[in-house]
C-alpha cells in the first residue's frame, strides 16, 4: 500500500522547514522573528545595578542628518545620552528599531535626555526613508569622528547609555528591548541623579 505524500506530519515538516529558510534568508523573516522573540520576553538588555564599571565616555563627534549641525558628546554633559549605532540593512537593527522608537517618543520631550540614533553606513537620504517608511521619529544623526574600538568595534547594533557624568554606565551588543520597565526605572534613576 503506498502512502501519500501529503500526510499531515508532511505538511508541518514542510512549513517548518519553509519557515526556517524563510528566517535565515529573507531579511524581513529575521526581522519579524526577532521582534516574536522579544515579544515574549527574551532579548531584554542587561541593565547594570551599578555604575562600577562604567568608563569616561571619549569625546565622540556627530552630525544631525536633517539640518547638518554639529553634535560633540561633550557638549551634552550633564544631560542622559542614549547612542544607538544602527544600519538599514541589518535584521536585528530594524528588529530592535520599534523599541527605540517607542523610547524616544516616551522621553523625547524631557530636556535632560538627549537620543542618538548613528547610521552607521553615512547614508542619511536612505536612513531618513527607513525611518519615514516604518513611521518612525527618531532623529538620524552621522558620526563624523574617531570612536575607540572598547566603546564601539562594529558590531551593529550596538547602543549605549552615558550618564549626567559623562560615564558609558550602559553597553549592549546585539537586539535588544527598549520597552522593558527595568530600562525605563533606569533611565529614571539616570535623570534623578547629580552631574
Amino acid at each position: 500500500m503506498r502512502r501519500s505524500s501529503f500526510s499531515a506530519s508532511n505538511i508541518i515538516y514542510t512549513l517548518l522547514l519553509g519557515g526556517l529558510l524563510a528566517i535565515l534568508f529573507i531579511p524581513g523573516g529575521k526581522v519579524w522573528f526577532l521582534q516574536q522573540l522579544m515579544k515574549v520576553g527574551l532579548f531584554q538588555p542587561a541593565v547594570p545595578k551599578t555604575a562600577e564599571d562604567a568608563l569616561p565616555a571619549p569625546e565622540m563627534l556627530f552630525r544631525d542628518a536633517a539640518t547638518g549641525a554639529p553634535v560633540a558628546l561633550s557638549a551634552l554633559k550633564g544631560k542622559v545620552v542614549f547612542i544607538n549605532f544602527w544600519a538599514t540593512w541589518c535584521p536585528p537593527c530594524r528588529a530592535e528599531m520599534p523599541s527605540v522608537d517607542r523610547l524616544y517618543r516616551q522621553w523625547k520631550d524631557n530636556p535632560g535626555m538627549v537620543f542618538l540614533i548613528v547610521d552607521a553606513d553615512g547614508q542619511p537620504e536612505k536612513a531618513a526613508a527607513f525611518m519615514r517608511d516604518n513611521g518612525y521619529v527618531l532623529p538620524v544623526t552621522l558620526l563624523t569622528g574617531n570612536v575607540p574600538q572598547n566603546v564601539y568595534d562594529g558590531t551593529l547594533p550596538t547602543t549605549l547609555i552615558i550618564d549626567k557624568a559623562g560615564r558609558i554606565v550602559f553597553r549592549e551588543t546585539g537586539a535588544a528591548d527598549y520597552g522593558s520597565r527595568l530600562l525605563d526605572q533606569y533611565i529614571q534613576q539616570l535623570l534623578a541623579e547629580k552631574p
